[in-house]
Order: structure tokens, then C-alpha cells, then sequence
């Protein structure tokens, strides 16, 4: 029987990484993709394209479920981290109402995960392994990490990603510019990249964590650009695996780490599938198809032999014709888009 998906976040990488493993996943489906914006390049990574308020917009959940309810929607992945909170909130009605099913945790795993604060205070809280922090809008708590720690210390925003808004820190005049009281910025133990930074992919369902897959990685920009799987990637599955666990998300997670002495310390989670979900179909795991067949067809999740080797990631291009994009532009909407894919062979 053929599924209806519909994808969010059609113009954002985790979005396209979703919309990707979602057409080579084995089983029939229609792909509908969501975005706000026209030019996205995801909505010719689908079968039928729909433009749609920002998330940030009141009349947001009210056009997702017109969507649901017009399209017979069997399941939503959610392509940005600014519809989670929503998406979080409203999954049991649309399971209920509509019986669509949301790929995404709870309310407080997607705090947790949100919140760098709160995901340092849920690593100490459980006895796992965990990077001291505190925020730089207590000046008490900024002097105790500098006596704890010493230097240098890390700061970035409680909510950033992909390393936007860093700061490594080297001195006390340094600590001090950045406090203020409505700092959004918290201060952590600074982690060397001298045995490098690993990020795991989770799918746990309940409370089980069913497949992991670490990588190894090298970022450019925030965003990983190469990837490993080798003989000592999966050294640290075992200590992973129990937070992810404890946490208990409905589906995907992911940890970033790095390593002190000799443990991982995360220092990152993300309550969702990430940026490097694509590349864990390389080394052999589509955690997208594997989470659709489980919530949609009752299947079990199979952890999967990974193979060896590096992914290098590479700039494509997709051509869209003006046509194409004034229909969806105009219309609102786009079935059947078509664009043509370049790669290295033009």
C-alpha cells in the first residue's frame, strides 16, 4: 500500500539528507515536500511540492494539518530544528485527529536537546560523562568555572549549531567581556580535538535503542564534510548507547563528542535526524527507511553491518525551469516537479 510523507524543511541539509534516504527507501510512497520558500531545493527532491508558512507564523500548524488532511498524510518528517517544538507538541493530535504519524521525541527530549545548558545538567544529573558548564550571565558561575577548569574555556549560544557563534576563551579579561546578563551564551570545558570529534546516530524506539552508527568526522563551516567508519569508530557504541537510552527519544538521535580521557564527552545532542544521516546510508544504514517501516509497517529494526571506508561529500546542482518555478511560486503548490540533476559528468 502506498504511503503519503510529507518532508518540512525542504530548503535546509537535513531536510535534503531526509528527502534523499526517503527515495531510495524500499517501499511505495509519494513524497510531498514543505518549505516556505519556492527556490528550495528539496521540492524537486519529491513528487509534489507545497509552499508553506514560516514556522514562526500563527497560522503554521493550521496549514500543515489542511496538508495532512488533504493528502492523506501517513507520516511527517521534520526537516528543520525551528518546527521541533511544534511538531513535539502537536505529534499526538495529528496521530490522533488524522492518524498521521510525527517522527520525533517528546517535548522534553526536544528541550534537552535544544539546550545546551540542559543537556550538560541531564549528562550530571544520570552520571554520565558530561562537559562542566555554566552561563555567562552569572558572574559567580563564570568565576567558579575559571577556578574549576583554568583555561582555555568554550562559550557559544545555549541553542546554536553547527558551531555558529563559538568562542574559545583564553583569559579572565576574556571571561569577563562576555558576561551580561541576558547572555544567551554558555561556558563549557574546553575539548581537544586531539583524538578528533565523532558524532552517533541513534534510533531508538521504546526506550531501546534498536541501531548506532558512529562516525568519525571532519567539519568545514560547522557541517561535516568528510566521514569515517573503521575499526575504532565503534569503540565508544557502548558508551553512547545508555544515554541514548536513558534520554528515550521516539526515533532518531544524535550525540556529538569528543574525547577525555579515554571517554566521549557529549557535547551536543540532537533530538532528530542529522546532517550526517545521509552519509550513515553509505556505510550501510538508511535510519529513515528503517523508522518509517517500523512505525508504518510494523517491521523491526535491524542493526546493521557497516562497511568500512570514508565519505567525501561534494557539491551538486539541480536546474530548475522558469516555468516550474512560477507555478509553484504562483499556485502555492507543484505536483510532479521535475528538475535536471548535474553532477560531476555535465
Amino acid at each position: 500500500m502506498k504511503k503519503n510523507i510529507l518532508v518540512t524543511g525542504a530548503g535546509a541539509l537535513l531536510g535534503q539528507g531526509i528527502l534523499r534516504l526517503l527515495q531510495v527507501s524500499d517501499f511505495s510512497k509519494k513524497i510531498f515536500t514543505a518549505d516556505p520558500d519556492p527556490r528550495s531545493t528539496g521540492h524537486w527532491l519529491g513528487d509534489y511540492a507545497i509552499t508553506i508558512p514560516k514556522a514562526t507564523d500563527e497560522n503554521y500548524i493550521e496549514k500543515i494539518e489542511e496538508i495532512v488532511l488533504e493528502h492523506k498524510i501517513d507520516a511527517i518528517l521534520v526537516g528543520t530544528d525551528v518546527e521541533l517544538p511544534i511538531f513535539s507538541k502537536y505529534k499526538t493530535k495529528l496521530l490522533n485527529n488524522y492518524n498521521c504519524r510525527v517522527v520525533i521525541s517528546s517535548e522534553e527530549v526536544i528541550e534537552i536537546a535544544n539546550d545546551k545548558f540542559l543537556t550538560a545538567s541531564f549528562l550530571e544529573k544520570n552520571n554520565f560523562p558530561y562537559p562542566f558548564s555554566v552561563m555567562a550571565n552569572n558572574k559567580n558561575s563564570l568565576l567558579e568555572i575559571e577556578t574549576r577548569l583554568g583555561f582555555p574555556l568554550f562559550a557559544k549560544p545555549f541553542d546554536g549549531a553547527r558551531s555558529i557563534g563559538i568562542k574559545k576563551i583564553e583569559n579572565h579579561d576574556e571571561l569577563m567581556e562576555i558576561y551580561d546578563p541576558r547572555s544567551n551564551l554558555v561556558v563549557q570545558q574546553f575539548l581537544s580535538e586531539s583524538e578528533g570529534e565523532y558524532t552517533s546516530g541513534c534510533t531508538v524506539v521504546a526506550g531501546k535503542c534498536k541501531a548506532i552508527v558512529t562516525l568519525k568526522r571532519d567539519l568545514r563551516d560547522g557541517n561535516t564534510y568528510r566521514a569515517y567508519v573503521d575499526e575504532n569508530t565503534s569503540k565508544y557504541d557502548e558508551f553512547i548507547i545508555p544515554i541514548a537510552e536513558k534520554l528515550n527519544p521516539d526515533g532518531p538521535v544524535n550525540f556529538q563528542f569528543r574525547i577525555f580521557n579515554g571517554k566521549p564527552i557529549i557535547f551536543e545532542i540532537n533530538g532528530r535526524f542529522s546532517g550526517t544521516t545521509p552519509l550513515r546510508h553509505f556505510f550501510g544504514y538508511n535510519e529513515v527507511e528503517a523508522l518509517l517501516k517500523y512505525y508504518l509497517f510494523e517491521e523491526d529494526i535491524i542493526a546493521p553491518k557497516l562497511k568500512k571506508g570514508i565519505v567525501l561529500r561534494a557539491w551538486s546542482d539541480l536546474f530548475v525551469s522558469e516555468e516550474e518555478y512560477k507555478e509553484l511560486n504562483v499556485n502555492k503548490k507543484l505536483e510532479n516537479p521535475a528538475a535536471i540533476f548535474y553532477n560531476f559528468k555535465l
